[in-house]
This record gives C-alpha cells, sequence and structure tokens, in this order.
C-alpha cells in the first residue's frame, strides 16, 4: 500500500489513544497559541476563548480523514527541493504566528492604515507559501479557507460574540479584511502539521 492510498482509505486510521493524544495536541495548541496571539488584539475572557480557539485546532488535525486526497497531497507534500518534514510545518505555522503578532504591533502601536497592513501580511503568507510549498492547489485551498474564517468571524459578530473596532467595507462591516491572510496562514502551517503528525503515523499502521 502507498502512502497515498493509505491516507485515502483513512479506514486506516485508528480511533485508540494514540490518535486521541495528537488530536489533544492540537486542541492545546490552538487553546494556548490563539488566545495568545489573539490576546494582542483584543481584552478578553480566557476561560471563554480558549476552548474556542482549541476547537479550532480540531479540523486541521483531523484534516487527513476528511480532505480530498489530491488537495490533502498537495499541502503535506511541497514541490521542489524541499521535502514533507515537521521543519518545513513548523516554519509555516511560525511565519503565520510572526504575522499574527505583526499585525497587532504595526496596526495599534505603529498605527499604519489597514492597506499597508495587508499587503504587508499577504506578502508574508504568499512568500512562506512559495518557498515552503508551491502548488496552485494549496493556494486555491488556503483561499477557501481564508473565505471561510472570515465568514465565521463575521457570523459570530452577527451574533454578538464579539466585535472589531475598525471594521471596514472589504469585511463587509463586520471585520477588518486583513484578517484573510491570518487565516491562509493557520491553513497552510496547520494542515501540513497534520501531515506529519497524524497521517504519516496513519500510514506507518497501514
Amino acid at each position: 500500500m502507498t502512502n497515498s492510498q493509505a491516507i485515502e482509505l483513512r479506514a486506516v486510521a485508528p480511533t485508540t489513544a494514540g490518535l486521541t493524544k495528537r488530536l489533544a495536541l492540537f486542541f492545546a495548541a490552538g487553546a494556548v497559541l490563539g488566545t495568545t496571539f489573539d490576546g494582542l488584539h483584543a481584552n478578553h475572557d480566557i476561560l471563554a476563548v480558549s476552548p474556542e480557539f482549541g476547537a479550532s485546532g480540531l479540523p486541521l488535525g483531523l484534516a487527513p480523514y476528511y480532505m480530498p486526497r489530491r488537495v490533502f497531497a498537495s499541502l503535506s507534500s511541497p514541490r521542489g527541493p524541499i521535502h514533507p518534514s515537521a521543519r518545513t510545518a513548523w516554519t509555516q505555522l511560525g511565519m503565520a504566528l510572526v504575522g499574527y503578532g505583526l499585525s497587532s504591533l504595526v496596526l495599534f502601536h505603529l498605527q499604519w492604515p489597514t492597506n499597508i497592513v495587508s499587503v504587508l501580511l499577504g506578502a508574508m503568507f504568499l512568500a512562506t507559501w512559495a518557498l515552503t510549498n508551491g502548488w496552485i492547489i494549496t493556494l486555491v485551498a488556503c483561499l477557501v479557507v481564508w473565505v471561510g474564517g472570515s465568514v465565521w468571524e463575521m457570523t459570530l459578530c452577527t451574533l454578538g460574540q464579539f466585535w472589531y473596532f475598525s471594521p471596514d467595507a472589504l469585511g463587509a462591516g463586520y471585520v477588518t479584511h486583513w484578517i484573510v491572510w491570518l487565516w491562509a496562514g493557520a491553513a497552510l502551517g496547520g494542515v501540513d502539521l497534520a501531515s506529519v503528525y497524524i497521517a504519516q503515523p496513519v500510514v506507518k499502521q497501514a
């Protein structure tokens, strides 16, 4: 059985403690990293927000089980001389977190205009994608996530869960448009981490 066949079948995935522990790590990472970096932008209740960010890590961890094989393979198989590895995945996630932090620094502390912030974050994401992946289908998948993530935040704003101090027209008056780059960066790094820590163990057990 090839790696792609093992991932495609997905039926070989264990429902045992091994998978549970890995998903628990994704939940913990989302809860800690999400709450920490979101705290650079907002004042919030840690007890309420941490589980929300933790839950957002689970779809990334479960990506090997529901993503179309071709899309998942593109996210976890960089083109060119770079090979799939934990180092590459952590580099992608690290760049996403750097962008998250910079969005707070340049917007709230340096008072940069939002369009300049968007250009900066977009350039960082595209450079990370080009240097660590390069597949067009990966770019499309990340764009789907950026739309879905933005719609999700708009929905939460509509429900009164939180709000932005400076929403703009491109964010439909609910969010600020540069958040799309944060969602895309999280998708790029998060799914690659899932390929390393969840999909590869599944393949080995096939």
